[in-house]
């Protein structure tokens, strides 16, 4: 497609065919949530259940399995309130920097791995086993297909000791798989993180021993990609493009 009048070409005439689905779709989910001005801020962080997957929700991932991981998931929020505390309170004219410097390294961490075993519980589930919608569209856009996608997912989840996420990244507006090599180690900057998987081998020993590939099929398998078509959504509702960091 050549410029017209309006100097859009193809692929920012895609873009902004994207771009305005997310618009529509991210003005009706705010429309039922609750305004953010009326949300007031935590005093601490606290521990979100989920217990919905257990009971054989989840096929080929055993509740023991489960049960081991939320007693994990609880140690980080645990760890990041006892962390905060003691920066809380912290003299900044102490001499005891050591210390000081050490609550810093682990607070990131202790909130990475609080959160991203949030957002991994949440993506499980297979209530929707298959993308839709604007994911689905995007998701064609940057990877041809949901197989090709997923395979680049599960690929750096073998590769990867932490994690493997897909993410909206803002500079390009486009999706991206990154690899984890800890909480805080390599984590992308200006990106929004959409589907979490966690490659740690507690995520998985009880049911598969060291056999990680059972695993990342089980996962896909009991993939939810509704709360992903959610996050996808709010992630676009941000202005994105070069402009994010100039």
């Amino acid at each position: 497609m050549n410029k017209g009048n309006n100097g859009l070409d193809r692929r920012n005439f895609l873009k902004l065919g994207l771009l305005t689905t997310a618009s529509v779709l991210s003005s009706n989910s705010l429309k039922a949530a609750e305004k953010p001005s009326e949300k007031l801020p935590l005093k601490q962080y606290v521990a979100k259940k989920f217990d919905h997957l257990l009971g054989g929700t989840l096929k080929d991932i055993s509740d023991n399995q489960l049960k081991a991981h939320f007693k994990l998931y609880e140690g980080y929020i645990t760890k990041i309130n006892e962390l905060e505390t003691r920066i809380k309170n912290f003299k900044i004219d102490s001499p005891d920097t050591i210390n000081y410097r050490g609550w810093h390294m682990d607070q990131t961490s202790m909130l990475n791995g609080a959160v991203l075993h949030e957002l991994y519980f949440a993506n499980l589930g297979a209530t929707d086993k298959e993308p839709q919608k604007l994911l689905k569209k995007m998701i064609d856009r940057d990877f041809g297909t949901v197989q090709n996608f997923v395979g680049h997912l599960k690929a750096v989840g073998k590769l990867s000791h932490g994690w493997s996420l897909a993410a909206l990244n803002y500079r390009t507006g486009k999706i991206c798989v990154y690899g984890l090599e800890r909480h805080n180690l390599n984590v992308p900057v200006m990106t929004h993180p959409i589907l979490v998987l966690d490659v740690y081998e507690h995520a998985y020993m009880i049911d598969y021993g060291t056999d990680r590939g059972k695993y990342l099929d089980a996962f896909v398998a009991n993939l939810n990609w509704k709360p992903v078509e959610e996050r996808l959504e709010s992630a676009l509702a941000i202005p994105f493009g070069e402009s994010v960091t100039a």
